[in-house]
């Protein structure tokens, strides 16, 4: 075993990094910074500011959390429809079709995910999805 081995591919470091933005709280500081604009309206001011703070916490527990469940959901669902499919295409028409049919079923489960945010999600999920299959073989094996 390399230490290539234990470095993620090119791709999962763009997950990795909008995770961490998840993480350390990049939603949370543009809502601070947009209700602190917001609290200054006199009279409605901190009534939207509140509406907006609601408004993004809900959109990142939303991303956080809901976002790739579904997309797993939507791998998954895509890889049994294939699974029944065979292996009759070209390996690499058959994964962009794949990846392409994720896409979709998730931005159906998730109405108004922008499609770049789609990808990665589906992306992510399949490491995930890969990482768990791998686990369950080195597991398995011993």
């Amino acid at each position: 075993m390399s230490w290539h081995d234990l470095v993620p591919s090119g791709q999962t470091w763009v997950i990795w990094l909008v995770q961490a933005l998840l993480a350390a709280g990049l939603i949370a500081l543009l809502a601070g910074a947009i209700t602190r604009l917001l609290s200054a309206i006199p009279v409605v001011g901190p009534v939207l500011a509140v509406a907006v703070r609601m408004l993004f916490s809900n959109y990142e527990k939303w991303l956080s959390e809901r976002v790739p469940k579904l997309a797993e959901q939507a791998v998954l669902a895509t890889e049994e429809k294939w699974r029944k499919v065979g292996s009759q295409y070209d390996p690499a028409a058959r994964a962009q079709a794949k990846l392409q049919e994720a896409m979709e079923a998730l931005q159906q489960m998730a109405p108004g995910l922008p499609r770049d945010l789609a990808q990665k999600q589906i992306e992510a999920a399949l490491a995930r999805i890969r990482a768990m299959g791998m686990e369950q073989k080195v597991g398995g094996g011993k």
